[in-house]
């Protein structure tokens, strides 16, 4: 398959500036592309109330075990798209606060969008319907 510059596929990265950890989590709840947030009792949430961000997931084990792991800061990271919202390049990333998806508006984050809305294809090569972003967050969220 050729590169596009339009394309992204969930799951991988586009940088090797990356910092990530590896926790157990449910890989239904934390497709790649959407926020995480670590709960005081060392489980995984989408929800922000539960618990400070943890990173954007980067997707279930190749291993197939029940772990997914979480990119902590980064370069050319992919966090999926809330329905309907198409990012400016350059601004700041805000997540939803139930959802872990990228926004209009929502809970600020330190990241800003290195791309607008891509064209996104889930780990099982199956089109996202709202698509995706690149977000650069080399500090941490």
């Amino acid at each position: 398959m050729s590169h596009s510059a339009t394309t992204v596929y969930m799951g991988s990265h586009g940088s090797n500036i990356i910092q990530s950890d590896n926790l157990a989590a449910s890989a239904s709840t934390f497709k790649a592309g959407v926020c995480g947030h670590l709960k005081s009792d060392g489980t995984v949430s989408l929800a922000l109330s539960d618990g400070s961000k943890i990173g954007i997931s980067l997707g279930r084990s190749l291993s197939d075990h029940a772990r997914v792991t979480f990119a902590r800061r980064g370069t050319k990271v992919p966090i999926l798209l809330a329905n309907g919202f198409t990012p400016t390049v350059g601004a700041q990333v805000q997540i939803s606060t139930t959802t872990g998806l990228a926004v209009a508006s929502g809970t600020a984050v330190n990241a800003f969008y290195r791309t607008s809305t891509l064209t996104a294809y889930d780990e099982d090569g199956v089109a996202i319907t709202d698509g995706a972003a690149l977000i650069d967050f080399p500090g941490g969220l």
